[in-house]
């Protein structure tokens, strides 16, 4: 529901008529931007209490239509993503250290061990991400699949340069 004016954020208890147009005019024009930012972004507004942030956020959720279900399935999107991405560097790894074992023990192996434990290491940070964070969660697991795909016959320096931009990616995520 998109609020046409701060009166009309004075349907939420504990907004009166000025914190009504300080939430306005820090972007947060109908229910659903509200709920969406979270106890965390309510933060951000000058005047706010911060006892009474998490029944503002609450009612917002519920005047729009949100559910905690919405929240829910995101967050199992993300997990889900997170545990195909790791199979899939798993893989490409194990594959990498097969075809490439003499030269494992070099400078470019060692790198590249490296960035797998960093990659492994951020993506079970992100497994542990909130709503708040999940959709750029979603969009870094996309991103660094794409990056590790189709990786099977590359060549080591290739792999090592892919991997390392699906390193970026994720990491990105956590930033």
């Amino acid at each position: 529901m998109m609020v046409q004016s701060t009166a009309d954020l004075k349907q939420l208890k504990g907004v009166g008529m000025i914190l009504g147009k300080r939430l306005y005019d820090a972007g947060f024009d109908s229910f659903s931007k509200i709920a969406q930012a979270g106890e965390e972004g309510l933060k951000k507004v000058r005047g706010i209490s911060p006892r009474s942030i998490g029944t503002i956020v609450e009612q917002a959720r519920q005047l729009a239509g949100m559910d905690d279900r919405e929240e829910t399935h995101a967050q199992e999107t993300v997990q889900v993503r997170v545990t195909e991405v790791r199979e899939r560097i798993e893989t490409l790894a194990q594959t990498t250290r097969d075809r490439f074992s003499e030269k494992m023990s070099g400078k470019c192996g060692r790198k590249l061990a490296a960035d797998l434990t960093r990659i492994e290491d951020a993506l079970v940070q992100i497994h542990g991400f909130g709503e708040k964070r999940s959709k750029r969660a979603g969009k870094a697991l996309v991103k660094a699949e794409k990056k590790v795909t189709g990786l099977e016959d590359a060549s080591l320096k290739k792999v090592r340069k892919r991997l390392k931009r699906a390193k970026k990616a994720v990491l990105k995520a956590l930033g």
